[in-house]
């Protein structure tokens, strides 16, 4: 959908014409993805769906955050993926994460009419005639069916079980689901090569924070002990990773960095080691660099 009329590419030489003046003419959605964010590439096709289904009723605007760190920095986002709502040269509205087809739908519809979609837009095809068996199983992933997803992607691994990308994306979606050995077992079927690949590093950076995370506490009890306690380190670090988790990298690796600066000895180094991670998950990320040296600055 990259030649739609109503999708443009956003980056610095054309932020102030889609977003600032643009939005005068007609509703602009910011959708700030990184390439290394796995929900946002289940969100961005539901994104693209709709901007052609609502015919110019907004225009869609993607933006790199890893090709636009400043932008998104100054634009105060956190998370990816984030979408955000221009209207008349003013953000009225937001949402993070990759919500469902559902959902964002009634985003949209508070502020948007939609046009009349095509009458054939209800015969599309079903997620299993994607191409291959890795676009395939994203579909059913986008669909809410996991389940079939690993299905299809274990069936593929046992056909050609060198397939790192196909070992990546089984792992990704065991992480999600919280299977945690089976995401293991994609590390191990690796080549020692193909675990030095950005994707795997990814893969297992994202395994060691799942390893490390209490999922008998939720992110906002997490939020609240470190509220009512700025020193309680164990906290911190569990409230680090779940937000990590979430996808708010750059705000998991600030709190990790806390408790090393708080409490460097903490759990023989577990902050540390959690960042080193999470600098593994951002691969060639400009952040990576940035908290590398934040780090090495606060323990010499």
């Amino acid at each position: 959908m990259s030649d739609s009329p109503y999708i443009v590419h956003l980056d610095e030489s054309n932020l102030i014409d889609v977003v600032v003046e643009g939005s005068v003419k007609q509703p602009v959605l910011v959708d700030f993805w990184a390439d290394w964010c796995q929900p946002c590439k289940h969100l961005m096709p539901i994104l693209e769906k709709l901007a052609d289904e609502y015919e110019g009723g907004f225009i869609l605007a993607k933006l790199d955050a890893d090709a636009n760190q400043e932008i998104v920095q100054q634009m105060g986002v956190r998370g990816f993926p984030t979408c955000r709502l221009f209207i008349n040269k003013q953000a009225v509205d937001e949402f993070t994460g990759a919500l469902p087809e559902s959902d964002v739908r009634a985003f949209l519809e508070k502020y948007i009419t939609p046009g009349a979609a095509p009458a054939e837009a209800a015969a599309e095809p079903e997620p299993a005639a994607a191409a291959t068996p890795i676009e395939q199983a994203m579909a059913l992933a986008e669909s809410g069916d996991s389940e079939a997803a690993k299905a299809l992607l274990k069936q593929t691994q046992a056909e050609d079980p060198t397939n790192t990308d196909v070992l990546v994306m089984l792992g990704q979606l065991s992480v999600a689901d919280n299977e945690l050995d089976t995401a293991r077992s994609c590390i191990q079927a690796m080549s020692e090569e193909a675990r030095e690949e950005p994707a795997a590093k990814r893969l297992a950076g994202t395994i060691a924070l799942a390893d490390a995370a209490d999922m008998n506490q939720s992110l906002d009890q997490l939020t609240a002990k470190v509220s009512a306690d700025e020193n309680d380190s164990e906290s911190r670090y569990q409230m680090a990773i779940h937000t990590a988790l979430k996808g708010d990298l750059q705000g998991g690796m600030d709190n990790l960095l806390e408790v090393v600066k708080r409490e460097p000895d903490f759990q023989d180094g577990a902050a540390r080691k959690q960042l080193i991670a999470l600098f593994d998950v951002l691969g060639t990320d400009p952040l990576a660099g940035q908290y590398r040296r934040k780090l090495f600055a606060l323990l010499h």
